[in-house]
């Protein structure tokens, strides 16, 4: 009997208290909602095609700054060539990088397209397309560039650049639905865009 008091005089004293009391919290307080780096806010729905630009994939242009004059080259008034790109950073898991040029007005309604683009390509000199690359009958009815074209009012053009996951096996004569389901497989997109005036 004696062993049984002495071990529950234990127990007790093993359940001090450290001598300090606990606050009541204040009214309407709640607990902070735990967190993760890694995941996004439950009411953070993105759409089934969304297309997410990882950091480092850019489209650029020395002729055509970002959101900035279109060249009057790659205009109607001019020689209507496509301009200088700079591509740079694909993702990791890139297979191939399509272009596709529009009026954002029409974005449906592509002007330009090229298909076959190695993922490592850079450079693209003005008027021309990368080796291997193919460019694909737009809405125009022809494969070449089909540029700005402002007669009374400025006009904003756009080309994205999109990272597929694999080879599109887009050719020339390939159909605006057969470049519209390589764009929605893509992994990532850049956009550049500019203002052609009259």
């Amino acid at each position: 009997m004696a062993v049984l008091v002495a071990l529950g005089a234990t127990v007790l004293l093993g359940c001090g208290t450290s001598g300090r009391t606990l606050r009541d919290p204040a009214p309407g307080a709640t607990a902070p909602p735990r967190s993760s780096p890694t995941s996004r806010p439950a009411n953070q729905v993105l759409p089934d095609n969304a297309v997410i630009r990882p950091a480092g994939f850019s489209l650029s242009s020395v002729q055509w700054p970002a959101d900035g004059p279109i060249p009057r080259s790659s205009t109607c008034a001019g020689a209507d060539s496509s301009p200088q790109l700079i591509l740079s950073g694909a993702p990791e898991g890139t297979a191939e990088l399509l272009l596709v040029a529009t009026d954002t007005a029409a974005p449906t309604r592509a002007r330009w397209i090229v298909a076959g683009i190695a993922p490592t390509a850079t450079d693209i000199p003005a008027g021309t397309i990368p080796d291997g690359a193919v460019a694909v009958i737009n809405a125009t009815g022809s494969a070449a560039w089909s540029g700005p074209c402002p007669r009374t009012a400025p006009i904003s053009f756009q080309i994205q650049a999109f990272a597929l996951p694999r080879i599109s096996g887009l050719t020339a004569t390939s159909t605006q639905s057969a470049v519209d389901a390589a764009i929605a497989g893509a992994i990532a997109s850049v956009t550049l865009r500019g203002t052609a005036a009259p």
